[in-house]
């Protein structure tokens, strides 16, 4: 068996204690002497120095809803909120202009599974703008590309806390489906895109955003439908809604023409101007005129000329 020489051992234990030796940026860099008096002097005298140079290049613009965020060797400097023509000395300054102009960016669709369960595609838009350009500039890399991101992420968790569109359920009392009706239209869903989820995808998206200065002016869906996958099944429920609905005005209607002929036949033959009807004809009368109006296809009319 091999022994490690103590030599070794003692060089490897000092290597890794051996601190490296600070340099000239690095004390510079720490010291606060340096930011605070060093560097505006150093800049003061290159400046003057090359005065013509300073003077070309020391101006600059501000427009109109910008401001201008000034930076003196990657340090913070101040910012410009006035519009027009300013001067500040170039050595060592960094301008970065941030618009305070809305804008708005275009959230593509995108599929969510909703309250119920199905997939859906929702794309949507965002306008906002930029209140606090010292944040939008410094505490954020890529602030359009930020505000994209968590509008993309808040869009999603949004949607999935509500339902396409309302489910249908079958009442048998006239009141009671009324009673379902009023309330299924006061809640909310994505085929309606009310003002309650609009707002909550501004809030939530204004908390997201807060960090980057931006202010969340709105957010409207764009286009939201089912996805591929499930639209041909809902289709079909959609066409069994729609008829089901159909047959029930139907019958509602020929229920009320078939009462009112039978009421006012009842009326003429009570004051002798009519032939009186048999429940038996009453009943083969309703069910003839319910059968006339339900009909999908043609009905040919059958006079019966005797009773056998």
């Amino acid at each position: 068996m091999s022994e490690v020489s103590p030599l070794l051992i003692s060089n490897s234990d000092n290597a890794e204690q051996r601190e490296p030796n600070p340099t000239v940026a690095t004390i510079l860099n720490e010291s606060p002497l340096f930011s605070s008096v060093v560097a505006p002097v150093v800049t003061t005298v290159v400046g003057l120095l090359c005065l013509p140079m300073t003077l070309a290049c020391g101006f600059f613009t501000v427009k109109e809803r910008e401001e201008a965020v000034v930076l003196s060797f990657g340090k913070y400097a101040g910012t410009i909120r006035e519009p027009g023509l300013h001067f500040s000395n170039c050595w060592g300054r960094e301008i970065i202009p941030i618009s305070k102009s809305k804008t708005s960016i275009e959230i593509h669709k995108t599929k969510v599974i909703d309250k119920d369960g199905n997939p859906v595609l929702v794309s949507g838009v965002v306008f906002y703008h930029f209140e606090d350009t010292r944040k939008a500039a410094l505490d954020i890399f890529d602030r359009q590309t930020f505000v994209s991101d968590q509008a993309a992420a808040v869009m999603k968790q949004i949607v999935s806390q509500y339902p396409y569109e309302h489910r249908d359920t079958d009442n048998t009392n006239d009141n009671d489906y009324d009673d379902d009706e009023s309330s299924s239209s006061e809640a909310p869903c994505l085929k309606q895109s009310s003002p309650a989820i609009c707002s909550a995808l501004v809030t939530q998206l204004q908390k997201q955003v807060n960090i980057s200065g931006a202010v969340i002016d709105g957010f409207k869906f764009n286009e939201i439908s089912y996805a591929p996958e499930i639209a041909a099944s809902l289709l079909k429920k959609q066409q069994a809604s729609a008829i089901v609905s159909s047959r029930h005005t139907l019958v509602d209607g020929a229920v009320r023409i078939a009462s009112e002929a039978t009421r006012r036949l009842a009326n003429k033959n009570s004051i002798g101007g009519g032939a009186k009807l048999s429940a038996e004809d009453q009943g083969r009368l309703i069910s003839n005129i319910l059968t006339v109006i339900c009909a999908d296809e043609h009905v040919r009319p059958v006079i019966l000329l005797g009773s056998t």
